[in-house]
């Protein structure tokens, strides 16, 4: 809801030229009066936003620089993908030579866009400004460390994309992996055993008629992951899950997966390509209804 109403706010102000005035650090570009489209608008506020601003001096002042970043990145989500990526290469070019400054943008930009309290939430945003963090050689260790696994989660986990890198122990302590599976519909359901939320959206998926009939057509695999070791009380718990369902405990699930939402559900087809994620269990359960609709079962 709060995303929503940012979104209105910044087309309101667009149609209205407030946001292309002077900001704190510099004079902002402002489009031509023939420039009536939304797109067209921000494509050239996201192009040209920083033609203006000395960055050595501008990041010094770090409140205001993220305030003034903000603004960029609010106008990207009605600009062309191609002009948003190109504007970002850009700009991380500006302070590649410099390992504080090249951190700082990427802290900024996962502030804005990558993190629970995020305004504009976007993985495609984030990702090149993580990767450049995450190979500068002058970002100290642990901070490239972090943030090239946010880029390995983003890469693995991008929707139209292949999944990998699921390895998981069973309950009877066999080793498997999501390469193994090849149904038609694959659901990774990440479960937590002290989530109340993971419990009620596993029970309402196992008690759902379109799951049931999916996975006995053999169409459907519904896939039980709990992030973590194969531990005597997760076996016992895992006891109770249907027996139908591909039950796993795996340690590296975090790494390449984001398990942000509790639970956190991806929906693959059966080349393992991500159709859907980050959905809820109403998300899922409408998916598997059109699905057995489409099947005729």
């Amino acid at each position: 809801m709060k995303r929503a109403f940012i979104y209105i706010i910044a087309i309101l102000s667009l149609a209205l030229g407030c946001r292309a005035a002077d900001g704190d650090l510099f004079p902002y570009p402002k489009p031509t009066d023939d420039m009536t489209g939304l797109t067209e608008r921000c494509d050239f506020l996201v192009s040209k936003f920083w033609n203006h601003c000395n960055f050595k001096g501008a990041l010094s002042k770090k409140e205001k620089f993220n305030s003034t970043f903000g603004d960029w990145i609010s106008f990207m989500p009605f600009a062309t993908a191609d002009t948003v990526h190109a504007a970002i290469a850009r700009v991380i070019k500006q302070v590649e030579k410099s390992g504080d400054q090249t951190l700082e943008m990427a802290r900024m930009a996962r502030n804005w866009t990558h993190c629970d309290t995020a305004q504009y939430f976007s993985d495609e945003i984030f990702l090149p400004f993580a990767k450049a963090a995450a190979t500068n050689k002058k970002v100290p260790a642990a901070e490239r460390k972090y943030f090239a696994r946010e880029v390995q989660i983003i890469e693995n986990t991008q929707t139209g994309h292949i999944v990998g890198h699921l390895d998981f122990i069973t309950p009877r302590g066999t080793k498997s992996s999501l390469d193994d599976i090849h149904t038609q519909m694959i659901v990774i359901f990440f479960n937590e055993n002290d989530c109340s939320d993971c419990s009620l959206a596993r029970i309402r998926l196992s008690a759902d008629i379109n799951a049931t009939a999916l996975i006995k057509a053999g169409i459907l695999t519904v896939m039980c992951i709990t992030p973590g070791a194969a531990t005597e009380e997760w076996k016992a718990e895992a006891a109770s899950y249907p027996s139908d369902w591909v039950v796993g405990a795996s340690e590296t699930a975090a790494d390449y997966f984001s398990l942000r939402e509790k639970p956190s559900i991806y929906l693959l087809d059966s080349r393992h390509k991500l159709l859907i994620k980050d959905t809820n269990i109403n998300g899922l359960l409408g998916s598997l209804t059109l699905l057995r609709q489409n099947a005729g079962i």
